[in-house]
């Protein structure tokens, strides 16, 4: 710590300390002082101030000048006969005193007692010293301190966190649950707490700490986050899970507070949000020891009324051991005595006096110390020289003290002059923190007189107090004021007509509008607040789907919901039409979060309210948009029942209404989604692929060749063999993404053409980074798990693909578990070809044929023709070539009926082998040479080496050993091509490489 005189600069806990005690300065004003000492050796321009501390911030010069004055009221420095700053008019200012380094840290054992009017608490802070003692020995220690109002929950806590950050290192974060947020703004209270750890002078460690560990939160920081950095945070974020949120911030605590001690402080918990409890759970049930504390406060009574979920909590943790409730309860006569003697000698107070004080305030501090301003205020007691001087007789006072904390708010209300009260009454609204700006705005009066108001106010502590410049919402650097208490707050507000506060909230709403529709989406939820207190419930509804967004961007898909059924709630006090137009958003909004979260049946349910609203309300393109995204959910939990799927309902329901139209766009989109599913899902028919190649052209001449297409439109090209186009548009879907639901589409249907064009190592690399971000999000895997028993698959790792599968049969959802089955089944089939098994090896490839064991579902045409090829494979490695024939002849019948090139040159190759084994050479070749014709129309190395290795075969019975070399050289080409996508090291490349067909073709090299 840098010293000087009696005073240490703390730059750890962002404090100035006067020998052991910890002097008053706002955390602005200790950013001044400290940039003038950590400059001592030059002057320091205003500009330069301004600079460093306000970037890009616009604050009024005569700002710097006030901080100084409450700089040089701290330290006791003259301007005329400065100690410690000099100012040199015009110029600027420099710390003048000797500066020295102070390495001298505070034992533990020497903390001092704590200082000032707190009284009876000496137990709850023995108790709070304890748990820290606990947490410094890598305890972790959750604490609920609980009380009614005023209780002095929030002083103790504040006397305690003084006391406590004179521990060396050790750091602070605080944050606050504010009412009407809780349940909109998810993990608020802790993004408040992170934020202020955020903007501590050692925070660059933080932040890369936090990029590396928990991205999830540091992204919700936006201004902590570079440029270049955006965009990889955001890739390893898609997909993310509230449960991802809650591991990665307990990881996060975990790690500092292994380099440094940490006390989080969250109040006013009967406010908060199910998120933040979640994480308090989590915290507390980690068995990892950690050097960290826990502070919560709430009032019970308000827990009990709002049915929160946070009494439950609390008792599930006591019972188990993992946290500690802190009661503050009443303060005894006694304690009323010690206090009223630190104002007045024990010797001069009426014997009854201090009985008289608690009987009236129930032992309540903050009523007591509002009952004596109030007699204090009326004259009814004095003080001279520390004296107390009474004007009656003790029970003569008695019947003129308010009986309640109310009646004597109100009289000092009443002492309010009508322009101070309209302040106070217009903050109220505001919050329990309201800025110079936000008054100002809905007064209508000038900035400039309200800050006098308030600073007078303030001065005179009464009702609120300065906590310092800060940025207003619109950017400008305003003075900020908290009320010294909420029930101050609850006063003010209360004594406001209902017209009057509504309006104010009004007010303050309509200037927030523009300013959150500018790009500050994180006023939703205060915008969303104001607007429904002001009865403007078109606008809060608005407002809370903008603050559902924000909460799904924190991955807490739950919340959202909630939101939004709250604005639903807001929605039904409009009139129909206005109703309707909010409620379909509302509704498509909450189907889209319930497909995120897998409940298809709840997402089915929520696109069809939304859709039969468009409807009702005549909004017929609406209803097709509606209706079409409803198919996805409803295909999916209606698999298996061909033309009754719901999922074709639905969208031929949106294609007699789209037709009905006259919108050829919204036509071709909507009969292109219609074709895509039912060549994707039901079979593969020509005409459907007729119809997705004029819709394709309709959409590119009405909305632009970049316009986006139905994401399973890739997947469609990808089985047209125009896999580099499918590509390219796979990866713009998956860049623009906002939905894990839209990520994961366009990745599968990358996957696809990466596996038709040869590129595993890419794939693996692919797979293998979302399994990873799959396990971090909690999230389901089986896409990505599918993903890589296919792999397998094609790269021969029959075992590898045996104990995949038996990770993607873990699924406990229906229709994923037809495609893990599916793929098990194929993987077991020739894994036992490989053992010589024949028969099981055929019956596996016969289940997934069989429509009674395997309905239909995504593509499922395409797995029962692969299961077509191994059954082929199984007859022939069996020397059954009849049955082989038989085989042979249906899968190429098949592969004819649809365009997937690879389907097409598998069930010629295989067609040419049968052929040859049955000495039929000329069927042999004339079957090798088709399969070559589609390798010359498409580079499909997956076939390809395998066809080019058959007509290597075929040439060599024919004789021709140079077109016979030819063909081996470009069979080992697209063997080394595929081989060498993966990594040098990577074991399936080496069993790729491995498998007998490969090392014939390369042993045969060799040799020659």
């Amino acid at each position: 710590m840098k010293a000087f005189g009696p005073f240490r600069l703390d730059t750890v806990n962002h404090c100035l300390w006067r020998g052991q005690e910890r002097a008053s300065l706002t955390p602005k004003g200790f950013d001044v002082l400290r940039y003038l000492v950590e400059h001592a050796d030059r002057l320091v321009t205003p500009d330069e101030l301004l600079e460093a501390l306000w970037p890009e911030t616009y604050v009024n010069p005569e700002g710097i000048r006030k901080y100084i004055l409450e700089i040089r009221k701290v330290l006791g420095d003259r301007p005329d006969q400065p100690a410690f700053i000099e100012t040199l008019p015009k110029r600027g200012y420099q710390f003048v005193a000797s500066l020295t380094e102070d390495s001298k840290t505070i034992e533990w054992e020497s903390l001092p007692q704590p200082t000032g009017n707190i009284v009876g608490r000496q137990t709850g802070l023995a108790r709070l010293d304890g748990y820290l003692r606990r947490a410094l020995d890598a305890e972790r220690q959750i604490v609920f301190v609980t009380g009614e109002a005023g209780i002095g929950k929030t002083t103790l806590v504040d006397v305690f966190q003084r006391q406590a950050s004179q521990i060396p290192n050790l750091r602070t974060a605080r944050g606050q649950c504010i009412e009407g947020f809780g349940g909109i703004e998810a993990y608020y209270p802790m993004l408040e707490a992170l934020g202020s750890l955020l903007q501590s002078p050692d925070s660059s460690s933080l932040v890369q700490m936090l990029a590396q560990r928990a991205p999830t939160w540091l992204i919700q920081f936006p201004a902590l986050v570079k440029s270049e950095q955006r965009e990889s945070l955001q890739t390893e974020i898609l997909g993310s899970t509230r449960e991802r949120m809650v591991r990665e911030l307990c990881e996060a605590l975990d790690i500092i507070t292994a380099e440094t001690p940490l006390m989080v402080v969250l109040e006013d918990l009967h406010w908060v949000d199910p998120s933040t409890l979640d994480l308090i759970s989590a915290l507390a049930r980690r068995r990892d020891p950690a050097r960290l504390l826990v502070i919560g406060t709430y009032r019970p009574v308000d827990v009990v009324l709002s049915q929160g979920p946070l009494k439950a909590l609390k008792q599930d943790l006591l019972v188990r051991g993992l946290c500690h409730e802190l009661a503050i309860e009443c303060l005894e006569e006694s304690d009323v005595a010690d206090y009223l003697a630190r104002t007045f000698t024990a010797e001069s107070m009426p014997p009854g006096f201090p009985g008289l004080i608690h009987h009236n305030s129930g032992g309540n501090p903050l009523f007591m110390s509002a009952i004596v301003q109030d007699m204090l205020n009326k004259g009814l007691i004095a003080e001279d020289q520390g004296k107390m001087i009474l004007i009656a007789p003790i029970e003569e006072l008695y019947p003129g003290i308010p009986e309640t904390l109310q009646q004597m708010l109100e009289i000092q209300l009443e002492r309010l002059s009508p322009e101070d009260r309209k302040v106070l009454q217009s903050g109220s609204v505001a919050g329990e923190r309201f800025s110079i700006w936000a008054a100002s705005v809905m007064l209508g009066e000038s900035p400039a007189s309200i800050e006098e108001r308030c600073e007078r106010l303030a001065n005179r502590q009464q009702f609120i107090r300065s906590v310092g410049i800060q940025d207003a919402p619109n950017g400008s650097a305003s003075e900020h004021y908290e009320f010294r208490h909420s029930l101050y707050r609850q006063a003010l507000n209360r004594s406001l007509s209902g017209p009057s506060r509504a309006q104010l909230h009004l007010r303050l709403g309509e200037q927030l509008m523009p300013i959150c529709a500018a790009g500050k989406s994180e006023l939703a939820s205060e915008l969303a607040l104001h607007f429904q207190e002001g009865r403007d419930y078109q606008r809060a509804a608005r407002c809370l789907m903008l603050a559902a967004e924000n909460t799904q961007k924190r991955f807490s898909y739950r919340d959202s919901i909630q939101v939004l059924r709250q604005a639903l709630e807001l929605a039904s006090r409009q009139g129909p039409s206005t109703r309707i137009e909010l409620e379909i958003p509302l509704y498509q909004r909450i189907a889209d979060t319930q497909f995120a979260l897998g409940e298809m049946s709840a997402s089915v349910e929520a696109y069809g309210t939304a859709a039969d609203l468009a409807a009702q309300a005549g909004l017929r393109a609406q209803q097709v948009t509606l209706l079409t995204q409803m198919a996805l959910p409803a295909w999916f939990i209606d698999q298996g029942l061909g033309d009754q799927v719901r999922g074709a309902q639905v969208l031929q329901q949106a294609l007699e209404v789209s037709r009905s139209l006259s919108d050829p766009l919204l036509l071709a989109r909507t009969e292109l989604a219609a074709a895509c599913f039912r060549l994707l899902y039901d079979s593969w028919r020509a005409e459907d692929l007729e119809v997705c190649v004029n819709a394709e052209k309709v959409i590119r001449s009405l909305d632009g060749p970049a316009s986006p297409l139905h994401v399973y439109h890739i997947y469609v090209q990808v089985l047209k063999g125009q896999v580099q186009q499918a590509l390219e548009e796979a990866d713009v879907m998956m860049s623009n993404a906002t939905s894990p639901t839209a990520h994961v589409g366009a990745f599968g249907g990358k996957g696809l053409g990466l596996f038709s064009t040869g590129r595993y190592g890419e794939m693996l690399r692919n797979v293998r980074r979302e399994r990873e971000l799959a396990r971090k999000n909690e999230s389901e895997a089986w896409m990505w798990v599918l993903a890589e028993a296919w792999l397998r698959l094609l790269c021969f790792d029959f075992e590898g693909v045996r104990r995949v599968a038996e990770i993607t049969m873990a699924s406990d959802v229906e229709s994923h578990a037809i495609w893990t089955r599916t793929a098990a089944r194929i993987a077991a089939g020739y894994a036992e070809i490989s053992r010589g098994n024949h028969d099981k090896a055929w019956e596996s490839f016969a289940e997934v044929r069989d429509y009674e064991v395997t309905p239909k579902f995504f593509l499922h045409w395409h797995w029962r023709m692969h299961a077509e090829l191994g059954a082929t494979e199984a007859r022939l490695s069996a020397g059954d070539i009849q049955n082989a024939r038989r085989e042979a002849d249906g899968f190429l019948q098949s592969a004819l009926s649809v365009a997937d090139p690879n389907l097409r040159a598998f069930a010629w190759e295989i067609n040419s082998r049968v052929a040859r084994a049955e000495r039929n050479a000329q069927r042999a070749r004339e079957c090798v040479d088709n399969a070559l014709a589609v390798l010359d129309k498409f580079e499909i190395p997956v076939s390809g080496w395998q066809v080019h290795r058959t007509a290597w075969d075929i040439c060599r019975d024919e004789g021709d050993h140079e077109k016979a070399e030819s063909h081996r050289l470009r069979a080992s080409n697209l063997i080394m091509k595929i081989a060498n996508s993966f990594e040098q090291d990577e074991p399936l490349r080496q069993c790729f490489l491995g498998i007998p067909p490969v090392r014939r073709l390369f042993e045969e090299a060799s040799s020659a």
